[in-house]
């Protein structure tokens, strides 16, 4: 059974966390946590999307 997500309500943090998840495939976990900690992503969130993948909301 598939659970609805809540909406994001930070649209500025979701493209800032978009982005970082591009750099993580693109050049690694390192260079997209500085991009995202450089834009005030709460290191929480930060944590949580490059560690683990499977807790990500769906775009």
């Amino acid at each position: 059974m598939h659970t609805q997500q809540p909406q994001r309500s930070n649209q500025v943090l979701a493209r800032h966390v978009d982005e970082g998840l591009t750099i993580d495939r693109r050049i690694g976990a390192a260079n997209a946590w500085a991009y995202m900690l450089h834009k005030a992503v709460p290191a929480g969130v930060i944590t949580r999307v490059l560690a683990y993948p499977e807790q990500r909301r769906r775009s």
